[in-house]
């Protein structure tokens, strides 16, 4: 082993609470069949705190406003957080109080929805839904992930390239996706012992459809490498377009298994979508919707983050085509997430049932603005360095939003404070920059 670096698959739940990683995080342990009295306890106070929250009036003027805003109709901006790594330092795992892994896992969860009501104060919406999971493995190739990280690792890491040759594309084979009923089943009872009588205990389904991979060139960067796979657009352009063909079919066939089966799960409603928003909406399902779920019931989402410094051109030829060919099977699409689109957007509006396109804090605003108008909604990400400054500097943050504010004043949007990697371990901080925001919209 070197002595600078070294190899490894980095979890998902070491990357930071991310939405999904939060889900992912409640599928790292086992029920345990030794029932411990003390965790049941605080659980169901968490528990009984959710349900009280999600009775408020509040919260139901919140899911209208949601569902307004979602269907393109006039409303004030939505303001919400996800402080994904900051979440660290707002609720650390030492300061937890349950003594099983798995239930500790569930606490944390709960207690990240309350905090969104008792300290951020913003437009997240907390149901009385506790949600399980659904244990599955789903696999696109047969190909994994490898990471070359520094000894100290603190967020950065490089892909190691596990293909090359134009015969590793046959790598891209039968692609699966496996129901574990019995685990899934298994957890489910154990919950609903100690949830039920509190909270709507359900299976979710939804999370299988949270993990389909519509944006593709995400796994091709990191089984290629990027540094590699930008070069391969120039030199080796046939060969890119087979591996997307083929991580495509892949992907798009997997979303079939799960349509055919009946194992998809709606996210129309508390559900994470895109790259930091909410699924509440009256558009989906469907009109003619029964009850078997199908994709063009869901929210889809895709991104190019990877590769944002590319042309339009090579996005147009190598990317998007191929992204359509899954997005175009659903009711509504979020596309974006950290890249800046500039010169794009005449082309990702190209996507059926686009609504919502993230503004990261790297776009030009201004031309966002003009190219999209009041069409779409712009799901705007303020630049998060703000709440990581050394001191919390009111009049600068409002001075940033309000000019921001300014520029979009005649479009649908939305303010998604998220990829906080730290808030100087000050809580609040959260919280005030939410007052700043909200304050501003309203008046």
């Amino acid at each position: 082993m070197q002595n600078d670096v070294y190899k490894k698959t980095i979890p998902i739940h070491d990357q930071g609470k991310g939405e999904i990683s939060i889900l992912v995080d409640l599928l790292k342990y086992k029920p345990s069949i030794k029932r411990n009295i003390k965790d049941i306890k605080i659980l169901r106070d968490l528990a009984k705190r959710i349900k009280e929250v999600s009775c408020q009036d509040n919260n139901t003027e919140k899911i209208k406003i949601w569902k307004k805003h979602n269907s393109l109709e006039d409303t004030r901006p939505i303001v919400i957080n996800f402080p994904e790594n900051a979440f660290e330092e707002i609720i650390p795992y030492s300061s937890l109080k349950a003594e099983n892994n798995y239930l500790r896992e569930y606490e944390w969860y709960l207690r990240s929805n309350i905090c969104h009501y008792e300290n951020f104060q913003d437009d997240f919406v907390i149901t009385d839904t506790l949600k399980v999971p659904v244990r599955f493995e789903m696999k696109i190739t047969d190909v994994s992930e490898i990471y070359e990280v520094p000894d100290e690792y603190a967020g950065t890491a490089r892909f190691l390239s596990q293909i090359s040759e134009e015969s590793d594309i046959e790598k891209i084979i039968n692609p699966c996706l496996i129901i574990n009923k019995e685990e899934t089943n298994r957890d489910f009872e154990y919950l609903s012992d100690i949830f039920g009588d509190i909270l709507n205990v359900k299976i979710y389904w939804t999370f299988i459809n949270s993990c389909f991979n519509l944006t593709l060139i995400d796994h091709f960067s990191k089984i290629r490498g990027t540094d590699k796979l930008l070069y391969d657009y120039i030199d080796r352009p046939q060969w890119v377009h087979k591996v997307m063909t083929g991580l495509s079919e892949a992907s798009l066939k997997i979303m079939k298994i799960a349509e055919k089966n009946n194992w998809l799960g709606l996210n129309n409603c508390d559900d994470y979508i895109g790259s930091g928003s909410l699924g509440w909406t009256n558009e989906l399902p469907q009109k003619d919707f029964r009850k078997n779920i199908r994709l063009k019931d869901l929210w889809g989402a895709a991104n190019s983050q990877d590769v944002t410094s590319i042309s339009p051109q090579m996005f147009q030829e190598f990317i998007l085509p191929y992204q359509k060919k899954l997005l175009d099977n659903y009711g509504l699409v979020y596309y974006g997430c950290c890249e800046n689109l500039k010169n794009k957007y005449s082309l990702i509006k190209s996507i059926k049932n686009l609504i919502k396109i993230s503004i990261s804090p790297f776009t030009d605003l201004r031309e966002a603005v003009s190219e999209l108008g009041d069409e779409y909604i712009l799901s705007w990400k303020p630049n998060p360095s703000y709440l990581a400054m050394e001191n919390f500097d009111d009049d600068l943050i409002r001075k940033y939003i309000k000019n921001a504010i300014e520029i979009m004043k005649d479009c649908k949007f939305e303010v998604v404070m998220k990829d906080t990697h730290t808030i100087r371990g000050d809580a609040q901080r959260i919280q005030r920059w939410t007052k700043i925001v909200k304050g501003l919209i309203l008046n």
